[in-house]
């Protein structure tokens, strides 16, 4: 957390970018802190962290857009069957804003959501909107914390470190559910 903080005091705008591309909640927050400190520009600071965060994503995507052969011809390895990958691209057809949101909250399916729909070829632009959307908002919630309470970094951390954790735990818990409920055998 540390190295962030010095990263960012000595090189400001020009590491900014790259460090967003990797990491966006905890450096928004440091960002902020900065901000507040005057060391930083606030939109400046929010314009670069979105756009470091659509730039991830789309890494992402294409990831999942191109290496795809991959997926498809050694995904049985890991429990990846073209039904499983048929039955997927579905639900991202139907509902690829909910799935592209999830992907982007839930710590832990994040970059994986994002591989997926590349993978599954969801069309780029309406990938970007879905994705875009969601980096301005988180971008604008995690950027006002760092102005708010930017000086509990090292505690904030900690607690979106639980709070993650937490989520991920539920959408798993969620999700096997509904997977368990999908398989029960029906009755007549």
């Amino acid at each position: 957390m540390d190295n962030f903080i010095t990263l960012l005091e000595q090189y400001k705008y020009v590491v900014l970018l790259p460090l967003a591309i990797i990491e966006g909640p905890i450096l928004t927050v440091v960002a902020g802190f900065l901000v507040t400190l005057g060391l930083l520009n606030s939109f400046l600071v929010y314009v670069i962290i979105v756009a470091g965060d659509v730039i991830g994503d789309s890494i992402a995507y294409a990831f999942g857009r191109w290496g795809s052969s991959l997926l498809h011809s050694h995904g049985s390895y890991i429990g990846i069957t073209t039904e499983k990958i048929v039955r997927a691209k579905e639900y991202f057809a139907a509902r690829h804003n909910k799935a592209i949101v999830m992907s982007k909250l839930v710590y832990g399916i994040g970059t994986v959501g994002l591989v997926t729909a590349g993978s599954l070829k969801i069309p780029y632009l309406r990938y970007l909107r879905s994705c875009f959307a969601v980096s301005l908002l988180q971008a604008l919630v995690f950027l006002v914390i760092g102005l708010s309470f930017g000086h509990a970094y090292v505690q904030i951390g900690k607690y979106l470190d639980n709070f993650a954790a937490i989520a991920s735990v539920v959408a798993l818990t969620v999700g096997l559910v509904f997977v368990l409920y999908k398989l029960k055998p029906k009755r007549t």
